[in-house]
């Protein structure tokens, strides 16, 4: 009895540890999910009352200024939440961008970042 009771013992933590495994591996998919040339904006980062300090001290838009490429004809794409709130905060975010000198035929303004409480921006670049 008790060599059985060992046996199922040691297959719960074999399960275990398989189990803890996948939920590894599972987060780190997740979080590689955006690329390199991708940011994301969450809802709560995003300021109420904008001003061009407040948008500038966003790291994503930082990123995204310092990694665009006109040269390159690089594109950047910003993918907004549906609805019609979800299309504003895109088109805000593309005016701010455009204000900070991307080019406006370089904005790329389409529906879905995939939750209701992002925006994901992402530099395409030309083959």
């Amino acid at each position: 009895m008790s060599t059985d009771l060992c046996s199922i013992q040691n297959s719960v933590l074999r399960l275990g540890y398989i189990l803890t495994l996948c939920f590894v591996v599972i987060a780190v998919d997740y979080a590689s999910a955006y690329g390199e040339n991708q940011e994301v904006i969450l809802l709560e980062e995003w300021p109420q009352t904008q001003t061009s300090l407040k948008i500038l001290e966003l790291p994503q838009i930082r990123e995204i200024l310092k990694n665009f490429n006109e040269s390159k004809m690089d594109v950047v794409e910003i993918r907004f939440p549906g609805g019609a709130e979800g299309r504003l905060w895109g088109e805000s975010i593309a005016e701010w961008l455009t204000a900070f000198g991307l080019p406006g035929d370089h904005l790329k303004v389409i529906p879905g970042s995939g939750a209701a409480d992002r925006v994901v921006l992402e530099i395409i670049q030309s083959p």
